[in-house]
């Protein structure tokens, strides 16, 4: 005579019910399994190292001419429209004046460039006064891609 089974999952002979560890013939996925799947899609989804801050584009660097030269119609806009007069906005609104490259060791990215402007076109006039100063002028964090402090130099350490 055999001894009764004992396994998890097995069931005496006969018995018209399905082992407890089976699992139910839903066809609908269960919500961990959506989650799990969410999950792995979010994971081989997102960009590849060195992509962030890029959009997933490639690296292009910023043309120093065409940046100064929105940046200056942008300050220039804004010194008239918040009624900002120092030479700083003299300066912005007279195109002899754009500047046309980058300090030494400085390299933006075109998107660095674009998030720049971006936050200039969305400085309320307080942040503009500071901005266009004559003395102590600030800039939004946003357009500090070359601070002094972090460029490389010539010297030795």
């Amino acid at each position: 005579m055999r001894p009764p089974a004992t396994l998890s999952g097995s069931r005496p002979r006969g018995s018209s019910l399905p082992p407890s560890n089976s699992r139910p013939s839903n066809p609908r996925p269960s919500r961990l399994g959506l989650l799990r799947l969410g999950a792995l899609w979010l994971a081989l989804a997102a960009p590849t190292a060195g992509d962030i801050g890029s959009c997933g584009r490639a690296r292009e660097d910023l043309d120093a001419g065409k940046f100064f030269a929105e940046k200056s119609a942008i300050d220039c806009a804004n010194c008239i429209q918040c009624n900002i007069a120092t030479s700083v906005c003299d300066a912005a609104c007279d195109p002899a004046e754009t500047a046309s490259a980058f300090a030494d060791g400085c390299y933006p990215l075109v998107h660095d460039g674009e998030v720049c402007l971006a936050a200039l076109s969305h400085a309320s006039c307080d942040d503009y006064q500071s901005y266009m100063a004559e003395l102590g002028a600030t800039a939004p964090t946003e357009c500090n891609f070359c601070p002094p402090e972090r460029r490389p130099t010539s010297e030795g350490p």
